[in-house]
């Protein structure tokens, strides 16, 4: 029975790739490397944040599919500093390898597996999970976010991986009851990164970006996700 999580990586702008990994922490962290790799040769103009910050929560709730399926929620409080921008457009970027830039309270992990074939005794073995309380776990992540001072508009995708497991309390239909820690990753955004051109939502104010969305997946995510229901507020302070 594997533990399963998707880490998205190679984030920059407007171009990324996506890949199932397994949930290891060492793994997490060499997927996080690759898009800290990625991002850190094109962002020499950034400021590490002098530009202001954009900061807020961002409340997702959606399905994992595969093997096991998973039904998740999650509440994160998140912070984006602004690496570039002139009258035209704005980029927030973030790439922490080594330290969280969110919390995350995670609500919901519901988990339902069965074997692809069935045992010896022609039974096919199945489990389920779901999360012992609402945990809170750091969590790093990789991604961008870009405005449109013209147009008035906004897009974004951020990958998010935890840097400590949450408690499970799992059965399973041979072995009955059991408990497993387990580490997850969440992703939020306009659109899946490799599809172009990227979703833009409106805004009113650049000072403060909020919306209610449903991420529906149409690319390489098709088939490992179902729709993601997002709502986000996130306000720039200097």
């Amino acid at each position: 029975m594997n533990q399963i999580a998707q880490a998205l990586h190679r984030i920059r702008s407007r171009s990324a790739i996506s890949e199932r990994i397994t949930t290891q922490r060492a793994w997490h962290k060499h997927v996080l490397a690759l898009a800290f790799a990625a991002c850190a040769g094109l962002s020499g103009a950034a400021q590490g944040g002098k530009l202001g910050v954009y900061s807020g929560t961002v409340v997702v709730s959606g399905t994992e599919l595969g093997q096991e399926n998973v039904t998740f929620g999650a509440s994160v409080k998140i912070s984006l500093p602004l690496t570039s921008a002139n009258k035209n457009s704005a980029m927030a970027e973030l790439d922490d390898v080594d330290k969280p830039s969110a919390m995350a309270t995670i609500t919901r992990w519901d988990l339902v597996g069965r074997n692809a074939s069935a045992d010896s005794d022609g039974k096919v073995t199945t489990w389920t999970c779901s999360l012992v309380a609402p945990t809170e776990v750091p969590m790093s992540g990789s991604g961008t976010l870009n405005l449109d001072y013209r147009a008035k508009t906004h897009s974004m995708f951020i990958a998010l991986v935890a840097r400590k497991t949450i408690p499970l309390k799992c059965v399973n239909s041979r072995s009955g009851p059991y408990k497993k820690d387990q580490l997850v990753s969440l992703f939020f955004g306009t659109n899946e990164p490799d599809v172009q051109p990227w979703k833009e939502l409106p805004f009113k104010d650049a000072a403060l970006l909020s919306a209610s969305y449903k991420l529906v997946p149409a690319s390489q995510m098709k088939g490992r996700y179902g729709p993601l229901d997002q709502k986000w507020e996130l306000r720039l302070t200097p």
